[in-house]
C-alpha cells in the first residue's frame, strides 16, 4: 500500500497541466534569453521555456517560504521587509561596550571593503577603495543612497543619504573620516545635513 501511495504522489508531482496567459514582451524576452543560455561547455542550461518558468517559480517560492538553511534569502528579506542592517561582530561589541566611538577604530571596515572588492587594500587606489566602501555600506542598509563624484582636481565627494537623525550623520561622518585618515594619506572635510552628509576627500 505504501508503494502505491508513493507512486501516486510521484505521478501527481510530475503531472503536467496546460495554462494560457498573456505576459509583457520583456518577460517573454527573458524567458527566451534563459531558454537559450549555455554553460561553459556550450550545453543548454534549461533548454525549454517550461524549465525556465519552473525554476523561476521555485526561486520565488524559496524566497517567500525560506527553509532554515536559506540564510542568504532570509537576510535579503530581513533587509528589505524589516529594514535591518548588517553589522560586524567587532563593531557590535564596540557598540555595546557603552562607548560608541570605540567603533571608530575597533571594527572590520577595511576587511569588509577588501571582501567586497575581492582584493587587498594594498592593491587598490583610493577611488577603488571608496567605491568598495560605497557598495558595502549600501548593501549593509545603513544608507538609502550613496553618491560618489570625482572632480578634475582629484578630489572625491561622497554624499550619504539616510532617513534618520542629524546625530546619525555626525556619527558616520566621523567614522569614515577616522577610517580614511588612518589608512590613506588624505584629508577629509565634512558637511552635515539633517538627513544626509557629504565628505570631500583629497589624497595628499
Amino acid at each position: 500500500m505504501n508503494n502505491i501511495n508513493n507512486q501516486i504522489g510521484k505521478n501527481n508531482a510530475s503531472e503536467k497541466v496546460h495554462i494560457h496567459t498573456t505576459i509583457p514582451k520583456q518577460s517573454k524576452e527573458l524567458i527566451d534569453k534563459y531558454s537559450d543560455m549555455e554553460d561553459r561547455e556550450g550545453n543548454k542550461v534549461f533548454g525549454k521555456k517550461t524549465k525556465v518558468i519552473e525554476r523561476a517559480l521555485q526561486l520565488l517560492d524559496n524566497y517567500y517560504n525560506p527553509k532554515e538553511n536559506d540564510i542568504d534569502i532570509i537576510w535579503c528579506r530581513a533587509r528589505k521587509e524589516l529594514n535591518m542592517v548588517l553589522v560586524g561582530k567587532t563593531t557590535f561589541l564596540s557598540y555595546i561596550s557603552g562607548n560608541t566611538k570605540k567603533a571608530y577604530t575597533e571594527n572590520i571596515a577595511v576587511e569588509a571593503v577588501e571582501w567586497y572588492n575581492g582584493k587587498r587594500m594594498e592593491d587598490m587606489d583610493l577611488e577603488e577603495f571608496l567605491k568598495g566602501l560605497k557598495g558595502m555600506w549600501f548593501t549593509a542598509n545603513y544608507f538609502r543612497k550613496i553618491d560618489l563624484i570625482k572632480y578634475d582636481e582629484g578630489a572625491i565627494q561622497m554624499t550619504f543619504s539616510h532617513d534618520l537623525t542629524r546625530d546619525y550623520g555626525k556619527y558616520w561622518a566621523e567614522y569614515f573620516i577616522t577610517l580614511l585618515e588612518n589608512n590613506w594619506h588624505c584629508s577629509v572635510q565634512k558637511s552635515i545635513r539633517n538627513e544626509s552628509f557629504y565628505l570631500i576627500i583629497k589624497q595628499e
